[in-house]
């Protein structure tokens, strides 16, 4: 999935990155806003993990949310 549909959806997807990355608060999170640069850098402050290991475990979650989306629109269809 692009990171502008991500960003698109925020306000919905905000709930499935707290649950990834428990450290984050709700106000982290609405900060945040959808900017993936933003993520990165709440996901290093609050594991204290260099930028791109935070990069590396968003690109992870990236992809494997978006074989979720696909699939459960897919099934949506059927």
């Amino acid at each position: 999935m692009h990171w502008t549909r991500i960003q698109e959806g925020w306000d919905h997807i905000g709930a499935q990155v707290s649950a990834r990355w428990t450290r984050l608060n709700s106000a982290d999170v609405q900060s945040i806003d959808g900017d993936r640069d933003s993520l990165v850098e709440v996901i290093c402050k609050r594991y204290e993990l260099p930028r791109d290991a935070a990069d590396w475990q968003i690109s992870i979650w990236q992809n494997a949310y978006s074989d979720r989306w696909l699939y459960a629109s897919s099934s949506e269809h059927s």
